[in-house]
């Protein structure tokens, strides 16, 4: 949202120069009024509002730091203007980076979600999440190669992405697939509509509270079930 400047001068009139200009002491008020509330919501547009007690239902470890930098626009059109905020949320006794949240907000906000896309060969939608969003694909072996989600609503961009294995019942599923990331689409269709919550809080519209009780229940079975031994004959050559 493009919210227009005061300039000084005008603050600085007299009643009489507001008469002049054709404003009353009460219109002017009002318009400022205005404007200072547009620039309130401008300035809430980013990830430094999110409180832990949201984002912990998202990560195993509990939350023990927050790190807020500024997001220049150098990476899209060589500027180095202030474009939005990084979060990183850190957790566990090592303080390590758990997720990040991402938020860009103005007219390059639609050019930093399209270059998500496109860095996404064959993105899948995630709805429910904003005016749209994606997540990255799964290959033939239920692998993806990232959990990060990316959205966009209006003129505001948000991206989530959680470190492999943070997320509640991820762990356990990897460790069932041998130790690695082939879990499946349908859990990563799961993290990608919870962690896609926390960009629905941005927004201020849709679903905010995530539901990990599928991935959640399939780990606790995944970690639960017992270990399968294969044993063979003496003597056989088993080739490796």
């Amino acid at each position: 949202m493009r919210v227009l400047a005061i300039r000084p001068s005008i603050a600085l009139l007299s009643v009489s120069s507001a008469m002049v200009l054709g404003f009353s002491v009460t219109g002017a008020s009002a318009a400022t009024g205005v404007l200072s509330a547009k620039a309130a919501h401008a300035s809430k547009t980013g990830c430094s509002q999110l409180t832990k007690a949201q984002v912990q239902p998202l990560i195993v470890n509990p939350i023990t730091k927050v790190t807020v930098k500024a997001v220049t626009a150098e990476q899209y059109t060589g500027g180095t203007q202030r474009i939005g905020q990084e979060c990183v949320f850190a957790a566990g006794s090592s303080d390590s980076e758990a997720l990040t949240v991402t938020v860009i907000s103005g007219p390059i906000a639609a050019k930093a979600y399209a270059a998500d896309v496109q860095g996404l060969s064959g993105a899948v939608s995630v709805p429910g999440v904003g005016t749209k969003a994606v997540r990255a694909p799964v290959d033939a072996k239920g692998a993806a190669a990232t959990t990060t989600l990316s959205a966009l609503k209006g003129t505001t961009y948000c991206s989530v992405s959680p470190q492999d294995g943070n997320v509640p019942g991820e762990a356990q599923l990897e460790e069932a697939a041998g130790a690695t990331a082939d879990i499946g689409n349908k859990a990563y269709a799961e993290i990608a509509a919870a962690v896609g919550t926390v960009c629905n809080r941005i927004f201020g519209s849709g679903k905010t509270t995530p539901d990990l009780t599928g991935l959640t229940q399939a780990g606790a079975a995944a970690a639960a079930a017992p270990t399968t031994t294969t044993t063979f004959p003496d003597g056989l050559d088993v080739q490796p």
